[in-house]
């Protein structure tokens, strides 16, 4: 049977360094008068020891209640389960992991005001995903005081924020010049409504690379949401035009998932006659898709590590960057196979 491991406080550390529980944690805390000889001697012992301080008490020190908040904005479209996209699954996980290797416990709240100061949850910080413009939770956050980090910027207010996010324009880019190396002439962007900062940098950087390389934009809103059936009927009406898309970028893949069958309802194969690339988001596996699809993959994990760090390090008073650009990377399938 494998022996309890013995947690290691502040009495031990005292025990070892033969010096009283006030000079430890003086020493630790970098209070009182004493010899920095000691101040060295005892840290160095309480790192042999492998002694880590108590949250909860750390958090009554402070004055704080060691709890962090996280919702997904979902104010100015249709709602949908979060849980139901793997992106933010991963995000919050991490994020969860991330807060609790710092002493906190992450609270995943609705966005519905459930954090807002009002509502009797009283958190030291929060991760808002996705704002959108004029954010009401972050707004009401902001106003009580509460520091807030974002995840994907708040239209508008990029500077003033603190937020993680991927650089995608860079990203657009790259996947519009994947599709154009693989015979895309005729490139279209399905998208949802222009409401977060995700979205608004995807179409600028479209409309932008469409510009420069000469070519009509050709851009698809769906009007159903973030499923299967919104990307269905955006590809029937645009594989249905008198000069149909030979390459799409889908910017969900549930709408690339609804491509798909569109594509096979209408006797349009994938890759031969359209090229399919999207952002990878849903629970479902992109190599699970027939063909598999392409994916920009946005590494949402580290979104969420770097987003619960940099709320910690702001809570701390660190003096740390307000804004952190995550890599994204393309994961290149079937859907995007060279055309000879």
């Amino acid at each position: 049977m494998a022996s309890k491991r013995t947690r290691i406080g502040i009495k031990e550390v005292a025990a070892a360094a033969g010096v009283s529980v006030t000079t430890v944690s003086h020493a630790l805390n970098d209070k009182g008068r004493l010899p920095e000889a000691t101040r060295t001697r005892v840290r160095s012992i309480a790192d042999e020891l492998g002694y880590r301080p108590n949250a909860t008490a750390r958090n009554l020190v402070v004055g704080r209640t060691g709890l962090l908040g996280l919702a997904v904005s979902q104010r100015g479209g249709p709602p949908f389960a979060v849980t139901d996209f793997a992106y933010f699954a991963q995000l919050m996980m991490s994020a969860s992991t991330a807060a609790i290797g710092d002493g906190y416990a992450l609270v995943l709240a609705p966005a519905d005001g459930a954090l807002e100061p009002q509502s009797g949850i009283a958190v030291d910080g929060a991760i808002i995903v996705d704002p959108v413009r004029d954010d009401p939770l972050v707004a009401a956050l902001q106003r009580a005081g509460i520091t807030v980090v974002t995840t994907g910027r708040v239209p508008g207010d990029d500077e003033r924020s603190c937020w993680v996010d991927n650089d995608h324009i860079a990203g657009t880019r790259a996947i519009l010049d994947h599709l154009a190396r693989r015979g895309g002439q005729r490139i279209a962007l399905m998208t949802s409504p222009l409401e977060i900062s995700y979205t608004l940098d995807v179409e600028r950087a479209y409309r932008e690379w469409c510009a420069q390389h000469r070519v009509e934009p050709l851009v698809k809103t769906t009007e159903l949401g973030l499923t299967e059936r919104a990307g269905h009927a955006a590809a029937g009406e645009l594989l249905a035009l008198p000069q149909p898309p030979d390459a799409i970028f889908a910017t969900y893949d549930r709408l690339a998932y609804g491509t798909l069958l569109a594509a096979e309802t209408l006797g349009v194969r994938v890759p031969e006659d359209l090229l399919l690339a999207t952002t990878a988001t849903e629970s479902q596996a992109p190599e699970a898709a027939r063909p598999e699809l392409t994916t920009l993959d946005l590494n949402p994990g580290e979104i969420g590590r770097s987003a619960a760090a940099l709320l910690v390090e702001l809570l701390d008073g660190q003096e740390t960057p307000r804004h952190v650009v995550v890599p994204h990377r393309i994961s290149a399938r079937a859907s995007t196979r060279r055309r000879s």
